[in-house]
């Protein structure tokens, strides 16, 4: 539904149930290791960009930090890793621009909610050990001994077998637009809510381009629950959303800077995989200001010098909370 301001936090992380078993490694820490994003989102007016009225834009900005090990985070040699990714982080700052429109050129059942939506982000930031990605690790891993003043383990792998520090630069792409929208009709006791039972069906493409990673992407997803319309003009007295979602992307990576990039010492260790595909589902829930979401993702293997025995993809579990206005 429409929103004016919106404070969000994203998270991902791999070390959650159902599969932890920290003495090997599978798949506790490994490869995406995890994820923290902080960020604001404000609307605008359609017209300062000379769109009709019933458009909805949103200018967004965000902090985030991503963190990438090997297998294990125990691998402290070059010889270890065997073909494995390297230690890699990425801290970055975006500012983004989203743009929501009431078409949707390629709907064969079109309900009242179909729209299209198109987003622009500018990322800039830091690799490596400028990101900070191995202080942070090491540190939560440590974290009962950190505050308490206790000694410290030895950190073994960061600033070692980590790809090199550099600045970076990325944009962005995202298209997407309903293919099936089908909305039925609240009961007249739940119009303070702002939604009704529905379903969407969307497709849409990606790219991402600049010295971190080189890719295209298409996607789909299938949501399905008592959904707001994303291009309603007037709030609802109390917000209610609850909601379930399905999505599914192919991605064609031509680089990848946390695999393919040199480590401290200049060798080139590992090579990205060129074919990467990716299954989210979940579940969304909003009352009145408050909004949260979680649910798992499975994503193939990102590197193709891995032994075929470890080619097995991972399980990473995302989170969302917001505050919305």
């Amino acid at each position: 539904g429409p929103e004016s301001f919106r404070l969000y936090y994203l998270g991902d992380n791999d070390s959650l149930p159902p599969l932890i078993a920290p003495t090997t490694g599978l798949p506790y820490d490994r490869w995406y290791s995890a994820s923290t994003m902080l960020g604001m989102r404000w609307a605008l007016l359609p017209e300062a960009l000379h769109l009709p009225p019933d458009a909805r834009v949103l200018l967004s900005a965000s902090l985030g930090q991503n963190i990438y090990t090997p297998r294990t985070a125990t691998i402290a040699s070059k010889d270890e890793l065997q073909g494995d990714r390297p230690y890699s982080g990425w801290l970055k700052g975006a500012v983004g621009l989203d743009v929501l429109l009431p078409h949707a050129p390629l709907a064969f059942a079109r309900g009242s909610r179909a729209y299209s939506h198109l987003s622009l982000d500018l990322n800039g930031g830091t690799q490596g050990p400028w990101s900070f990605a191995g202080w942070t690790q090491f540190h939560a891993h440590n974290l009962p001994a950190f505050v308490t003043g206790q000694p410290l383990p030895t950190e073994v792998g960061w600033g070692t077998i980590e790809t090199r520090p550099g600045l970076a630069g990325d944009v962005s792409l995202f298209a997407e637009t309903t293919l099936a929208s089908l909305d039925g009709t609240p009961p007249s006791w739940m119009e303070w809510s702002g939604a009704a039972p529905s379903l969407h069906w969307m497709a849409g493409v990606s790219g991402h381009a600049g010295s971190m990673l080189l890719a295209g992407a298409a996607h789909t997803s299938l949501t399905a629950g008592w959904m707001g319309d994303p291009l309603a003009r007037s709030p609802a007295f109390i917000p209610t959303a609850a909601y379930v979602y399905l999505r599914g992307e192919v991605r064609r990576v031509g680089y990848n800077a946390t695999i393919d990039g040199p480590i401290l010492d200049g060798a080139v260790v590992a090579r990205h995989e060129p074919w990467v595909g990716e299954v989210a589902m979940g579940a969304v829930l909003r009352v009145w200001r408050l909004e949260a979401s979680m649910g798992p993702v499975y994503r193939t293997n990102e590197v193709a010098t891995l032994h075929d025995n470890l080619r097995v993809g991972q399980l990473i579990w995302q989170a969302s909370a917001s505050y919305v206005q």
